[in-house]
């Protein structure tokens, strides 16, 4: 495909940072964005300790996804990537992951508040079944917070405090949310979202 365009990115504190590919490369992990013409967002390559871990398309339908990255990146994983909106800025992000054959690992949906921080994850197997819930809290950009840990049924096995391991108890802390009710219950969505669905990942995904 003609007119491409590369540009890299190193992990921070919140969020990615554009920086050179000099300075990507120093870093443990960069990722190497690939741009089409008009700017948009086409694939990105993920590296660890210089070593290709996995590419994440963005745009084109999902057969001929597998079929490029089968001929562009044989034994590396991947994925596709879709996003939806959703009111009061938030966005849903859904993944549907492959192995390097092309057999599905599962599907995972994050939900993105209007800041650019996923409040939520949601992991899905292979067939589809909601194996696993998270959520974060943050108290700022520059401190670890918590992350609450749900299973399928949206009950809460684990509350840890990011900064110091510890496992913290979930009534206690629960009370102290700004918004409790979005933590009470893994299924729950933030009081903005109040009332909307929690969309199905597989839908975004057709074969």
């Amino acid at each position: 495909m003609s007119g491409l365009q590369s540009k890299f990115f190193r992990y921070g504190e919140s969020a990615e940072e554009e920086v050179s590919e000099a300075e990507a490369r120093a870093d443990e992990s960069f990722a190497r964005g690939v741009f089409d013409a008009a700017g948009e967002l086409v694939r990105k390559e993920h590296y660890r300790k210089g070593e290709l871990k996995q590419v994440r398309y963005y745009a084109g339908g999902l057969e001929s996804i597998i079929a490029e990255h089968a001929r562009d990146y044989p034994g590396v994983e991947f994925a596709a990537v879709r996003t939806e909106s959703a009111p009061e800025g938030f966005r849903w992000t859904f993944l549907a992951r492959f192995a390097a054959d092309g057999s599905s690992l599962g599907f995972i949906t994050h939900l993105v508040d209007p800041a650019g921080s996923e409040l939520m994850t949601l992991e899905y197997d292979a067939a589809g079944d909601l194996r696993v819930i998270t959520k974060d809290w943050d108290e700022s950009p520059d401190e670890s917070g918590m992350l609450f840990e749900y299973g399928s049924d949206g009950q809460n096995v684990l509350v840890s405090d990011l900064e110091y391991g510890d496992s913290l108890n979930f009534e206690g802390v629960l009370q102290a949310m700004p918004d409790p009710a979005f933590y009470a219950d893994g299924l729950a969505l933030p009081a903005a979202l109040a009332g909307t669905p929690i969309p199905a990942v597989r839908d975004h995904f057709p074969r």
